[in-house]
């Protein structure tokens, strides 16, 4: 069986984050009721708090072009494309999509 990547396994324990906060469990039977430690939760938990800080400096190329919409190139090799319009809302698309 594959193992899981990272951002799968980040993803899965996003889900189980929003999982306890719906349930009324202490994080004790949570973690009972999904086959984990407690001190793995919390690693998950500190990782995932950790990996929202992070910093990062890219490398921005302008033009003199007039331009109604900013393109956005992320490592992963994905492009955005956001009007100006929506330039105050980037932080929350790039979080989507990151």
């Amino acid at each position: 069986m594959p193992r899981a990547t990272q951002s799968t396994k980040a993803q899965t324990w996003k889900q189980h984050f929003a999982d306890l906060e719906r349930s009324e469990l202490t994080v004790a039977q949570f973690c009972h009721s999904i086959g984990c430690s407690t001190p793995t939760f919390y690693h998950w938990k500190r990782k995932l708090a950790e990996s929202n800080n992070k910093v990062a400096f890219l490398r921005v190329q302008t033009t003199d072009a007039p331009s109604t919409a900013i393109e956005i190139k992320l490592p992963s090799g994905v492009t955005l494309c956001v009007p100006l319009i929506a330039i105050s809302s980037i932080s929350d698309i790039l979080e989507q999509v990151a």
